[in-house]
C-alpha cells in the first residue's frame, strides 16, 4: 500500500495520520510519501520520525516523484 500525503490538512495533520498508521494498522506499514510547502528541519524530522520514507517539498517535482516512487517499490 502507498500513501501521499500533505502534512497540513484540515481535521488531522499529516504527522497526527502517521501516528495514527503506526499504532492502528498492522503490519507491514504502508509506505508513506509526505508532501509540503514546510520546508522547516521540525516538520520534516516529525514525519521521518513517525514513519514517512520520504518528503516531498511544493512546488512538487513530479518526475522526482515518479522516480522515488519507482525506488521505493
Amino acid at each position: 500500500m502507498l500513501v501521499l500525503s500533505d502534512i497540513n490538512m484540515p481535521g488531522m495533520t499529516g504527522i497526527e495520520m502517521l501516528i495514527k498508521i503506526n499504532t492502528e494498522i498492522p503490519p507491514p506499514p504502508p509506505i508513506v510519501t509526505m508532501i509540503t510547502a514546510y520546508t522547516d528541519k521540525e516538520n520534516y524530522h516529525q514525519a521521518m520520525d513517525n514513519g514517512a520514507h520520504y518528503v516531498f517539498n511544493k512546488p512538487l517535482d513530479f518526475h522526482a516523484l515518479k522516480e522515488k516512487l519507482i525506488e521505493l517499490q
